[in-house]
């Protein structure tokens, strides 16, 4: 259907219904789950809200989360102690996230300041805050089996991570929508992947050399994954982020960008989507070889981003996050009603 755009303003508009595209189906790849995922989550749960500092609202939305399902789904083949270390990465990082969400730029400046500061400065650096103090405890566990190249992915990813928050944080305070080109590697950095497929190394106790991270073919199957999770979420969670006006969005970008109304912009964005799994299929194919050890390294690291395809695509209907507790009837359905815009105070 025609989407019109929503008059919040009105007692009685009409129920706008947005369909979303297949996210799940052309996936080729099995769902899997490390066996002690659900341990490993209570524990990690704790963990985060033992320094934390939430309030009763926040600690309850945390708990709706479920993000230790997601780290094991992705991380599968690892021992149950760096599970833990990934989950309580993927924890922080949606904390992060979240924290973000309500800095302007200066707040996120500070907190990336505290954070790479920990990560550079484990035992020197100190600092009075649950960002230090969560930062510090799952990173100096993962110093202990991580190579010195995948530890150095993780801390030039997050640095980029957090620049990249700070651009969307500008954009959200001028209101600035990005064209298309400009979004995409935006959001690759915004989304938190490239963090994330750090830790596909350090699960698979491998540490792949720069030059093979580097490679075109490797990078491509890298940016195509982040691209697929990305634009899964920005879909599914469009409804929500629309909402509280969040434009950072591929749905919003495609919209401004082709004069489109909401539900034409899905489908564009559900065709890039599909488009980009069928990039990552040919990438696949055309692997080179580098010798029979990293060739190893490489087959476990390319598994890693294909559990992270799956996973991410299963996980969005088991989360909270985007759909509450209609997440498994939203999956059956695809469809869900619009969300009126939050009245600014």
């Amino acid at each position: 259907m025609a989407v019109r755009a929503a008059d919040s303003t009105t007692d009685s508009q009409e129920v706008v219904i947005l369909k979303f595209p297949d996210f799940i189906s052309p996936i080729p790849y099995p769902l899997r789950c490390h066996p002690q995922e659900r341990e490993v989550s209570r524990e990690s749960e704790e963990w985060l809200l033992s320094m934390a500092n939430f309030s009763e609202k926040q600690r309850a939305k945390f708990l709706t989360l479920n993000a230790g399902l997601l780290s094991g789904m992705c991380y599968i083949d690892c021992t149950f102690d760096e599970l833990r270390v990934c989950t309580d990465f993927m924890n922080f990082l949606f904390t992060l996230d979240d924290w973000t969400d309500e800095f302007d730029t200066t707040g996120t400046r500070g907190l990336a300041e505290c954070v790479m500061n920990t990560l550079y400065h484990p035992h020197t650096y100190h600092s009075d805050t649950a960002a230090h103090r969560l930062t510090k405890s799952f990173w100096v566990r993962m110093q202990q089996t991580a190579g010195p190249r995948c530890q150095q992915r993780l801390m030039s990813t997050l640095d980029t991570y957090f620049q990249a928050i700070m651009q969307q944080a500008a954009d959200r305070g001028s209101g600035n929508i990005p064209e298309l080109e400009e979004y995409i590697l935006l959001r690759r950095d915004t989304s938190g992947c490239k963090t994330g497929f750090a830790f596909i190394e350090y699960a698979a106790n491998i540490d792949l050399p720069d030059d093979v991270i580097e490679h075109p073919i490797i990078k491509a199957l890298s940016d195509a994954t982040n691209d697929l999770v990305s634009w899964a979420n920005d879909v599914l969670s469009y409804n929500a982020e629309q909402a509280r006006g969040d434009t950072h969005n591929l749905v919003c970008v495609l919209m401004n960008m082709n004069g489109v109304d909401r539900q034409e912009a899905i489908e564009l964005a559900g065709e890039l989507w599909g488009k980009t799994l069928e990039w990552f299929f040919e990438c696949r194919k055309v692997v080179p070889s580098w010798g029979p050890e990293i060739d190893h390294a490489v087959a476990l690291y390319i598994q890693g981003l294909e559990d992270w395809i799956i996973a991410n695509a299963e996980w969005s209907f088991e989360t909270e996050r985007y759909f509450g507790k209609e997440g498994h009837i939203v999956k059956k359905t695809r469809k869900i009603a619009l969300l009126p815009q939050r009245v600014r105070a």
